[in-house]
């Protein structure tokens, strides 16, 4: 059985393509580098936030990652609907792996940027 073309349907973009790509590693970089601010802040001044403040940001993050996963399985939804089985193996068919990769990085990413946000409640804030 094959799936048929919709020509209504229309393709992914270039930009969807790069933030369902990107988007979960960037989230993490950006969830890394304002969690060690908001601990060497607490860690320099007598503010005592850090900890609330990197709960909020690893929530945000993570829900941030999750919804890049979300687009990038409605993006590998369409191209895969847009494709003939043979297709689907086709390794120069590079929209659908990159949807797909997005998808289980945006996981991975999501649960790295949970770990990560755990360790200041266990962890001592400055040594």
């Amino acid at each position: 059985m094959t799936a048929s073309r919709d020509p209504e349907t229309p393709e992914i973009g270039a930009g969807a393509l790069f933030a369902v790509f990107l988007g979960a590693p960037v989230i993490w970089a950006i969830h890394l580098a304002v969690s060690y601010f908001l601990v060497t802040l607490d860690c320099n001044t007598d503010w005592d936030g850090a900890r609330a403040g990197v709960v909020v940001a690893t929530v945000a993050c993570a829900a941030a990652a999750l919804g890049v996963g979300a687009l990038g399985w409605r993006g590998w939804k369409r191209v895969r609907g847009q494709m003939t089985p043979g297709e689907l193996l086709d390794p120069m068919r590079i929209r659908g792996f990159l949807t797909l990769s997005g998808v289980l990085m945006a996981v991975l990413f999501a649960g790295a940027i949970v770990l990560a946000g755990m360790s200041p409640l266990f962890l001592p804030m400055c040594s």
